[in-house]
């Protein structure tokens, strides 16, 4: 019977939807190795926030969606770089990770501060921002 009533139907209605794509105002970038580390944040022209970060690291986990939301705020004027310490002790053991999670600030290839463990919004928020400060001051 379904069979029969669906095709006995016309559809002359047109349902038509409108899609919207955002663009991502931010850039998350993996660190592959230390060219890669020189190319995306030594010579970077833009100030980063570094998340050292490990795979089996719960806090670290819960770290990336606050930070996330900062950098987006900053509207792509500040790139997020992530290193996974397992794939880059180096990279770590240079910059002194001791701990995971860990944030440094850089700009210009020279680190503007550090942060070590799991943050409050606010606190990022606050410590993000002196990338900003540091770069309206140059002005």
């Amino acid at each position: 019977m379904f069979l029969n009533v669906a095709k006995n139907m016309s559809f002359s209605k047109i349902i038509s939807r409108t899609f919207s794509l955002t663009t991502t105002r931010h850039r998350i970038i993996k660190i592959q190795d230390q060219e890669d580390f020189n190319s995306q944040v030594l010579k970077s022209k833009e100030p980063v926030v570094i998340d050292f970060f490990a795979t089996w690291c719960g806090p670290c986990k819960m770290l990336l969606p606050r930070i996330e939301k900062i950098i987006e705020e900053h509207n792509g004027t500040i790139h997020l770089v992530k290193v996974d310490i397992d794939d880059n002790a180096e990279i770590a053991m240079e910059y002194g990770v001791s701990v995971v999670p860990e944030l440094v600030l850089m700009k210009d290839g020279k680190v503007q501060g550090k942060m070590i463990g799991l943050q409050d919004e606010d606190k990022l928020k606050k410590f993000v921002s002196k990338l900003s400060e540091s770069s309206t001051e140059k002005k």
